[in-house]
């Protein structure tokens, strides 16, 4: 319920008391002062928010980053940062979340980039970045391809080419809907190079899943039985590669052993996934293996993790209970405490890119009153951040409650609801806002 502003002025309390003092019959008034008491001023919510928000100049990530700074005293120590967006085709939250991913890497040392992307479209990205090899709008699938997110990854690619930056960025996609056969040759021609003593073995194993692991409608016609078998098959090469190791002065085949054996993992880990019948279990492993995979790249990488992805997954609570029962945020939560940090974008009113019928499309995002959205709004900043764990007052109080929350999804479903009840304190720990937000720019393949 949208909040009226509710203001105390200053009461004032006059106490006077006229004493007698001396003896006698002679007696002296003395007047007391006023006391004057000041009772504190009552915000309204939209106040309140407005004087804990830190103001944002820009979204630009070529812009300097002094109204940035506080951002780095709200992450802190934190060696992972979910990076939430409120729709998969926002283009001035794209720019912003491509600037957070610039001052994590320059200001905070954050080096390895997880993204809502397929495994395999990320071992291709990643080569990019190191080589420059192939065109990233290729590689990046769904809604993903956006004018925004491709200068986001060229950037990636010239900060590593700079051989003053001597940690590079990692790439990984640490989502699994779909198997290209490029992700099963990954491990392969790298067992025929370097181990051929198991290559046998590991070409039967994976003889007849590459065919089935296409897409997930493929997949989810097969027997339980098949499943299990392709997840025992999987299982046995991740188990032939678990002792190989390289020798340290061949920092390449070292380096690529590592990506082909987190490459075996992801491969069981969707053939696991895929064994559940029930739709509540496969979407919960979903979420479970992206933190996984976000903290595989950890291991094997060291630094500091970002996870890139839509809020309803990187957030540290279910928003949206019968499509997500568990969260990835969720997962990365409990396991890592406050060495987690739940990053929020929202936005107030616009239009974003989607899906309609297979083919790309704008949808307008719906207007409530009620909403934390609609609230933002209210606020004089045009964009701000705010840190939701340090509110006080009214603020706090407000992010408490469950209330509706802006949830744009990748497909336009007539008559489907844009808003959610969530307690914004429950799920982030610090957002982001922009009030007015336009729809991602695709611009024609070169």
């Amino acid at each position: 319920m949208k909040q009226k502003m509710v203001y105390a002025g200053i009461s004032i309390m006059i106490g006077a008391s006229m004493l007698a003092v001396g003896c006698g019959e002679k007696k002296e008034d003395k007047q007391v002062e006023p006391t004057v008491v000041a009772q504190p001023v009552k915000l309204s919510v939209v106040e309140s928010i407005h004087s804990q928000a830190k103001a944002l100049k820009t979204i630009d990530p070529m812009q300097p980053f002094d109204d940035m700074m506080p951002f780095k005293d709200m992450i802190g120590n934190a060696n992972y940062v979910g990076l939430g967006e409120a729709s998969h085709g926002s283009s001035e939250i794209f720019t912003m979340k491509f600037r957070l991913v610039k001052f994590l890497v320059t200001e905070m040392g954050f080096t390895n980039f997880g993204i809502e992307e397929d495994w395999g479209n990320g071992l291709k990205l990643n080569e990019y970045i190191h080589t420059g090899k192939g065109n990233p709008r290729e590689f990046l699938k769904l809604l993903y391809p956006a004018d925004e997110i491709v200068a986001m990854v060229e950037w990636m690619k010239d900060y590593n080419a700079d051989p003053a930056h001597e940690k590079k960025i990692q790439f990984i996609g640490l989502d699994l809907k779909t198997f290209e056969p490029a992700v099963f040759h990954k491990v392969i021609d790298y067992v025929k190079l370097h181990h051929p003593e198991i290559l046998s073995e590991v070409e039967e194993s994976y003889k007849e899943l590459p065919a089935a692991a296409v897409g997930l409608p493929e997949y989810m016609k097969l027997t339980p039985e098949k499943k299990k078998k392709f997840n025992a098959n999987a299982a046995k090469v991740v188990k032939l590669l678990e002792n190989k190791t390289e020798q340290m002065n061949n920092e390449n085949a070292t380096s690529e052993l590592v990506w082909v054996k987190g490459t075996a993992k992801v491969i069981e880990n969707f053939t696991a996934m895929m064994i559940p019948s029930d739709y509540a279990q496969i979407v919960t492993l979903h979420d479970q293996y992206l933190a996984d995979h976000a903290e595989w790249a950890q291991q094997a990488f060291g630094g500091k993790t970002m996870v890139w992805g839509h809020n309803i997954h990187v957030a540290k609570g279910v928003i949206d209970k019968e499509m997500y029962p568990k969260v990835a945020g969720q997962f990365l939560n409990e396991r890592f405490g406050d060495q987690y940090v739940a990053i929020g974008t929202t936005t107030t009113k616009g239009k974003f890119t989607a899906f309609s019928e297979g083919k790309l499309a704008t949808d307008t995002i719906q207007q409530d009153v009620n909403s934390s959205n609609y609230k933002f709004g209210e606020v004089p900043y045009e964009m701000f951040m705010l840190d939701v764990r340090n509110l006080k007052d009214q603020a706090k109080e407000w992010a408490q409650k469950e209330q509706p929350f802006f949830d744009g999804i990748a497909q336009i479903i007539p008559d489907r609801p844009q808003y959610f009840n969530a307690s914004l304190s429950e799920q982030f720990d610090i957002l982001f806002h922009i009030r007015e937000t336009s729809p991602s720019q695709f611009s024609e393949k070169k």
